[in-house]
């Protein structure tokens, strides 16, 4: 599937579209769930999987993907 069909479908909250979104960055927001010290923070993580679901539902694709890249 299209990159940008996942998005459109996440955004119209198809369920399925959103966790296959949300299981592509999970590792990233794992690794960013570690404070200062090293430790594992699961309030971060859970924190960090809220504001992804704002994020999602906010995305502008039109402006992000819609623009030419420099170069390409």
């Amino acid at each position: 599937m299209i990159f940008e069909e996942l998005i459109d479908r996440a955004k119209s909250q198809e369920p399925e579209a959103v966790l296959e979104l949300f299981e592509c960055y999970r590792p990233m927001m794992i690794s960013s769930s570690f404070d200062d010290a090293g430790r594992y923070d699961p309030d971060l993580q859970q924190e960090l999987c809220h504001r992804f679901l704002i994020v999602l539902q906010k995305f502008d694709k039109e402006r992000v993907l819609g623009e030419e890249i420099p170069g390409t």
